[in-house]
């Protein structure tokens, strides 16, 4: 079985493009077989973007697991002047985020590598719609690099279906972080965010 939070270099290419409207504005990205929601926006990322416009964020902002850069790009399209980094494991989909950022003529860095091993850099915001399909081991993995990698005043925002784990996700949230909210639920899909690092 194929997964799109690993490399599929078997797997044909059928790179197309989805147009979807986000706050009054369209959008087109592309997208290929082997990412993520290839087909229209993930419900749950776009609830998350909403979510993180509505906060006070600045700075340097992580993507973690990026796929084809929806939330990249509708955050920085949003809000020019934070400067915004997303990671992903799968080749394919940053090769889709990387497209569609230059075509919308926005900076933003995307990198081809699992976060779990390792990238030396902190953050004012990390956001992530975590592979929950990868098993606790990586979803909990992502908390962890958060909660070392995200500036002590900063902000981790997480999105995560209720049934999938979104209970246990919030306990893991509270053994890492001083504070963690249920900030919106929607549509079976659970905002949190969680900020001040434990050391």
């Amino acid at each position: 079985m194929t997964h799109y939070f690993k490399n599929s270099e078997n797997l044909p290419h059928n790179r197309k493009e989805i147009t979807f409207r986000f706050l009054g504005i369209y959008y087109t990205l592309q997208v290929d077989a082997g990412v993520f929601s290839k087909t229209k926006p993930d419900d749950g990322s776009l609830l998350l973007v909403e979510n993180v416009l509505n906060h006070s964020v600045h700075g340097k902002v992580l993507d973690m697991g990026c796929g084809y850069g929806l939330i990249s790009i509708l955050l920085k399209h949003q809000i020019k002047d934070i400067d915004v980094t997303g990671m992903d494991v799968n080749e394919r989909a940053i090769a889709c985020a990387e497209e569609s950022a230059q075509k919308m003529n926005l900076d933003i860095k995307f990198i081809n590598q699992d976060i779990l091993s390792g990238y030396d850099d902190q953050f004012d915001c990390i956001v992530t719609n975590p592979p929950i399909r990868a098993g606790k081991k990586v979803v909990y993995g992502f908390f962890d690099y958060a909660q070392t990698h995200l500036n002590q005043d900063g902000q981790l925002f997480v999105v995560i279906r209720r049934q999938q784990g979104a209970a246990s996700a919030f306990k893991a949230l509270q053994e890492r972080f001083k504070v963690v909210q249920r900030i919106d639920l929607k549509k079976g899909f659970e905002i949190l965010l969680a900020q001040n690092p434990l050391t």
